[in-house]
């Protein structure tokens, strides 16, 4: 049934609007304390605002454009601490290994990352290197250290991820625990030690181990499954032929 889902487009177009659907239920859970926010405000300070003149028609305005501010960032909390539940939810049980496409494992993988891709294009931007970006990362179920500093929201399937004390992640750094090859998804586990730094836009791919005291710097590219050694330093290297690139990476 379920190959007869992915390959039939009259199959996968009620299916997607159910879970459109239990998207918006998600998205609509997370908007309703800042709409009730919203709105009791206005029912206090707006309702007068259109015949209101002068400095009482600014102060209502004031007062309504602080609501609406507030409102937005008590959506960001809300909605990271749902979505952040409800990908834990579906990720339960999902374990490291490789999947068919037409799976239920996959489905499941599917709706979680859709809600993960909400909270990024939202939320997650928006308040990087916050203790709610930390907390989202810790609902979904990643292992935090102490003093770890995280300015990137590209961590795919969290619940995978390892990330010890005092580690720095660089800005836009994509450490993703999922890819996908021959038609299968594969699931790794990937674990950054204490002390160490992935520099901005590094991609680090399933099953890499990176080592305490590394430095991973700036756009480096990690191999799915390889293992960084304790106190290794890492460069990218720009403009180089796909030849001297081969022969580095043997080194």
């Amino acid at each position: 049934m379920l190959k007869k889902l992915f390959n039939s487009f009259l199959l996968q177009v009620p299916v997607t609007l159910i879970i459109y659907s239990f998207y918006g239920l998600i998205l609509g859970l997370s908007l309703f304390p800042s709409a009730f926010f919203l709105i009791t405000v206005y029912r206090k300070y707006g309702l007068d605002l259109l015949s209101s003149q002068g400095m009482d028609l600014a102060a209502g305005l004031l007062v309504l454009c602080l609501a609406i501010g507030i409102s937005v960032f008590l959506f960001f909390i809300t909605g990271l601490i749902i979505m952040g539940s409800f990908i834990r939810l579906f990720s339960l049980g999902i374990k490291p290994g490789s999947y068919d496409v037409a799976t239920s494992t996959v489905v499941r993988w599917l709706i979680f990352s859709g809600i993960y891709t909400m909270a990024v294009t939202m939320i997650l931007p928006v308040i990087p290197m916050t203790f709610f970006a930390l907390l989202f990362f810790k609902i979904i179920g990643c292992k935090i250290g102490k003093n770890s500093q995280i300015n990137s929201y590209m961590l795919n399937d969290a619940y995978l991820l390892e990330i010890g004390e005092n580690v720095i992640v660089g800005g836009k750094a994509d450490i993703s625990c999922h890819i996908f090859e021959n038609d299968k998804l594969i699931l790794q586990p990937i674990k950054i030690g204490d002390n160490s730094m992935i520099g901005a836009h590094c991609y680090i791919a399933p099953g890499v181990t990176i080592g305490k005291n590394c430095i991973i710097g700036l756009n480096s590219y990690i191999r799915q499954g390889k293992t960084i050694p304790d106190n290794t330093k890492l460069t990218s290297v720009g403009a180089v032929s796909f030849r001297t690139a081969g022969r580095l990476e043997k080194e």
